[in-house]
């Protein structure tokens, strides 16, 4: 039977996390649970829950599957392409079968995760929330494109705090054909980061600066809530709606207004009442205390540094505003948002040590952040 192949897969993995672990890379209690992840993907598809549940998988691994029998330019859809180019490239043997994949992107964010870790840019209260957000370790083992585009926008934020913009333009270029709203959200934050910029004269005209960004994005407005409601109403068909109840963005506010309600419900659903099984249950949950962990995790960095802090949930608030707008399946929300959860915490995280040596520390007995020299 081909699954047996995956076997050499999940050797690679484990390896990788034991060769970490003895050259004192990354210590012994994260291996373990490094280790524990990386025989997921055997227990997820086909035996968790059926692999035609998340039925973009295939699309995936058929990509992939060409591409490693040297059909370089397969007749598909190039973001599929592209990112079976980029994870063809990874040091895992066989791809048998849909499971396959999740193990090429279990190493994808083991290379990710250790990186990071080395740099000591996992530390204290991101450590944490990196090595046990549910979603996170959920859809790293399974056969999407998501974790190579968190791969990229993570390197992305760290070139773009470094002030390495070259690199960073390199760096989320293959956005463009992966996911393009997503090279264009990093164009956002980079935006976001110009207008905060200190100490040069765009720093001290920020407001007249963002005043320009707003009324640039106003002259296109119409074209903007074309392409929304395009969006909008291909998903709204997708989650099996009758497209006879669809409500299209009206104009420029009816779109202020949709997008201010939809942050927190894109945020939080599934909401526990809105769960139709019991996976949307558990993810109804884990969105009740990844919310609790996102306010305390803000309140702390916004304790250290508010203008830093601000540029963030600026950010965050823009894309989960965005996201709402367009996006109606539960499933898709999860898989979708995840990513900028991610990136926000890690982002903030490291911009705050970065600048000021801070590392956020979580403390039961009291939140707390402890300043740290940067050696």
């Amino acid at each position: 039977m081909v699954w047996y192949f995956d076997i050499a897969n999940m050797l690679v993995c484990v390896l990788a996390v034991l060769i970490a672990c003895r050259i004192n890379l990354i210590p012994y209690w994260i291996g373990f649970i490094l280790l524990i992840y990386s025989i997921l993907p055997f227990f997820l598809n086909d035996f968790l829950f059926p692999a035609r549940y998340m039925k973009d998988q295939f699309f995936y691994f058929n990509a992939m599957s060409e591409i490693r029998s040297f059909n370089l330019f397969p007749e598909m859809e190039i973001n599929a392409v592209m990112t079976s180019w980029f994870l063809s490239i990874l040091p895992i043997p066989f791809v048998e079968t849909v499971k396959s994949v999740g193990f090429f992107n279990r190493f994808l964010f083991l290379i990710l995760f250790l990186w990071l870790y080395s740099k000591k840019f996992l530390q204290g209260m991101t450590l944490f929330f990196v090595l046990f957000y549910p979603s996170l370790v959920l859809y790293t083992s399974l056969s999407f494109r998501d974790p190579l585009i968190l791969f990229l926008m993570i390197i992305g934020i760290i070139c773009l705090v470094d002030k390495k913009y070259l690199t960073f333009f390199l760096v989320i270029l293959p956005l463009y054909f992966i996911k393009f709203q997503n090279f264009f959200l990093m164009l956002v934050l980079l935006g976001i980061f110009m207008t905060f910029k200190k100490p040069p004269l765009n720093y001290r005209i920020r407001y007249f600066f963002l005043g320009l960004i707003i009324f640039g994005l106003y002259t296109y407005v119409d074209q903007i809530i074309y392409l929304l409601n395009l969006s909008r109403h291909a998903f709204f068909i997708e989650d099996g709606n009758n497209k006879l109840l669809y409500e299209p963005i009206g104009n420029f506010f009816n779109m202020l207004f949709l997008g201010a309600a939809s942050f927190p419900d894109f945020v939080m659903k599934p909401l526990p009442w809105q769960a139709d099984n019991s996976f949307q249950l558990i993810q109804s949950i884990e969105n009740i205390l990844v919310l609790f962990f996102l306010i305390i995790f803000t309140l702390n960095a916004f304790k250290k540094d508010k203008l830093i802090t601000i540029k963030w949930i600026l950010f965050f608030s823009f894309v989960m505003s965005l996201h709402g707008m367009i996006v109606f399946n539960y499933g898709t929300a999860a898989r979708y948002k995840f990513i900028f959860i991610v990136v926000h915490v890690v982002g903030l995280a490291y911009e705050l040590y970065k600048v000021h040596g801070y590392l956020l520390f979580f403390d039961f007995k009291k939140m707390i952040s402890k300043k740290r020299i940067i050696s």
